[in-house]
């Protein structure tokens, strides 16, 4: 079933992309474009049967989202705007593969993170409308290409840091904080772990402050770079608190030799009191 799955997403994700590409190859018109992408989909009803439509709709709006970004690029003066409508579908597609490759007991619809929370939302639609207005007052003053290139290099190096620490930790990752330690959770402190002790937390931080930066969005940077600050470093310090439950000595040496990667973020606070209590259940 979920192999499936996987091929349904990855199908579903390519088609509308594909069908873009192909429009571009043969030099057709925008407008064929745009009825192409809305037929595209006919031919996955055949092949896709009526408990799988909701992941073929999702799979299929965010490779729209990408043909979009695509066609913006070859279209349109909107590079920028297209890069990092591409660079969002992939981030939210790997998403849903990822689990279903090394996590397909957690496998939802939820794995897409297209509804991660409201603030999110109101996240990606601050970012657009502030690209939209300063590019309707600014024109092509708005961009300092500097600032965009610095602004990819965050967005790739932050995805590809989470897609690793995903890779890497395997079944032992999850995209919700667990409270309870299930019977094959193990604490993964090689690979990119070795380098962070939360690298995909610190992947997503850079990734969302580089899609600012790469639409030249000063507003938007600003706040994206404090909002996900504040949300990772409730976020760390909750799972560090389960990750010393689970582990105790073992996660608290490991804290003490691998920062976290987000700066500023120092993680759940131990305690002397509590660092006496490791100690001695570590003696036992």
């Amino acid at each position: 079933m979920v192999c499936r799955q996987f091929s349904i997403a990855l199908v579903s994700y390519l088609n509308p992309i594909l069908c873009t590409l192909l429009l571009i190859a043969t030099e057709a018109h925008v407008l064929f474009y745009t009825f192409g992408i809305l037929f595209s989909i006919a031919p996955l009803f055949s092949i896709v049967n009526h408990l799988s439509h909701p992941i073929l709709y999702r799979a299929y709006f965010i490779g729209a989202v990408s043909s979009a970004g695509i066609a913006l690029c070859w279209y349109s003066a909107h590079t920028q705007l297209g890069i990092y409508f591409i660079s969002l579908s992939i981030f939210h597609i790997t998403e849903y593969l990822l689990t279903a490759l090394f996590k397909e007991n957690k496998l939802s619809l939820d794995s897409f993170l297209l509804n991660h929370s409201t603030a999110y939302h109101v996240a990606l639609g601050a970012g657009f409308v502030e690209y939209l207005i300063e590019y309707v007052n600014l024109g092509e003053e708005k961009f300092y290409p500097i600032v965009s290139y610095v602004g990819a290099v965050l967005v790739i190096a932050g995805d590809l840091a989470r897609k690793v620490a995903i890779i890497t930790a395997a079944e032992n990752f999850d995209h919700l904080v667990q409270s309870e330690k299930a019977d094959n959770h193990k604490l993964v402190t090689h690979g990119i772990y070795a380098l962070s002790r939360h690298p995909s937390y610190a992947g997503w931080f850079y990734w969302s402050i580089g899609t600012q930066l790469l639409l030249c969005n000063p507003f938007c940077t600003l706040a994206y770079a404090y909002a996900s600050w504040k949300f990772f470093e409730e976020r760390i310090e909750e799972e560090e608190c389960y990750l010393l439950r689970f582990f105790g000595a073992q996660y608290r040496d490991y804290k003490q030799t691998v920062g976290i990667g987000i700066p500023g973020i120092k993680g759940y606070t131990i305690t002397p009191e509590f660092n006496a209590f490791l100690d001695e259940v570590k003696r036992k």
